[in-house]
């Protein structure tokens, strides 16, 4: 079954923007979630970030490389904007010094690139740090990958699938799953790849209000015959009030409104082998996927202002199970630490 995988949305919804904004407080933002079919390598996030403030003279790059043993390969740097315009002068670049993420055709294809330095470390340093504020110092590796990414669904807005309570006010924000195809090379060691990935691509509002921030759990995969999920789920707050939840499922060529049943809440540190499974409930029923974490990276809590911190974060690939079929697929959870039974 053919799906239109723009979903039949205007092309200047997936362009970037190509001037400077007035607002200082703007933001933009791209990212991706890529995995191998193989379950040798995964990238588990890398993002261009930007904001009004320094849209000229900085923005921030992130990358999260790990393979199965345990190894992380990461980039957390400001660097120099990269011009917005590609080879024929349309805006669909971002880019932050060595990265570049690029829209070759609008929601059908867009390409990844880097090519610099960047950290090695590893999950188990990476999680005491979390968790105990040992720093180990990494060192220097050569990374370089390039990666094409066909899309293979319709892109989700987010507040368009009967969503229960508030996505972040203001941003406008879709995400779309996608076939990858691409190498990854570190320190010279190449590992070519098949297999898919997430992106995500917002514009506009502010940074959330993180004192009202209590957690997530999200998560998305496509399968070899088609059928895709998504879900994100924000941690109710202390009252039970719901703050944001909804998804989707992509089954027989329809996407569907669902919602995660029994949320699987990051309770822990566990690098791989967590049983994340879930169902899905939409107006066909019900929809169980069985999961558990493949590959794992860790980031810190990341102050944000007047003593405000966005919690630990795990970004992650996961393995997923529908009715037999497998695939690999993303997965990114947070917690805060002073909440209750956490």
């Amino acid at each position: 079954m053919t799906i239109d995988v723009t979903g039949g949305t205007d092309i200047a919804e997936d362009e970037v923007t190509a001037t400077a904004p007035t607002a200082p407080e703007y933001r933009e933002g791209a990212s991706v979630w890529i995995w191998d079919d193989a379950g040798r390598v995964g990238l588990p996030r890398i993002a261009v970030e930007c904001v009004g403030a320094t849209w000229d003279t900085a923005r921030h790059a992130s990358v999260n490389l790990a393979f199965p043993d345990g190894r992380v390969v990461v980039v957390r740097e400001n660097a120099t904007p990269l011009p917005a315009t590609d080879e024929s002068g349309r805006p669909r670049v971002l880019g932050a010094g060595p990265l570049r993420l690029q829209c070759i055709e609008p929601f059908r294809r867009w390409r990844v690139t880097f090519e610099g330095s960047a950290r090695a470390t590893t999950v188990d340093d990476q999680i005491e740090a979390c968790t105990d504020s040992t720093r180990h110092e990494p060192h220097d590796v050569s990374l370089r990958f390039e990666i094409e990414a066909d899309m293979a669904a319709p892109p989700w807005f987010q507040g368009t699938l009967d969503p229960d309570g508030q996505f972040v006010v203001g941003e406008h924000r879709f995400e779309q799953l996608f076939r990858a195809e691409g190498a990854v090379d570190v320190d010279g060691t190449t590992t070519a790849f098949r297999g898919g990935g997430l992106r995500i691509h917002r514009k506009g509002g502010a940074r959330s209000d993180y004192s009202d921030w209590y957690g997530h759990c999200w998560q998305s995969a496509v399968f070899p015959s088609g059928r895709a999920f998504g879900f994100i789920h924000y941690t109710p707050r202390p009252d039970g009030s719901v703050k944001y939840h909804e998804g989707f499922v992509l089954d027989g060529g329809e996407v569907v409104a669902a919602k995660v049943v029994e949320t699987p809440w990051k309770k822990g540190w566990e690098a791989s082998g967590e049983d994340v499974s879930f169902t899905l409930r939409t107006r066909r029923g019900d929809v169980p996927i069985e999961a558990e974490t493949y590959l794992s990276t860790f980031n810190p809590a990341a102050p944000i202002r007047d003593g405000v911190a966005f919690p630990p974060t795990q970004q992650a690939i996961a393995r997923y199970q529908w009715d037999g079929e497998e695939a690999y697929g993303m997965i990114e959870r947070s917690t805060r630490a002073d909440l209750p039974n956490q």
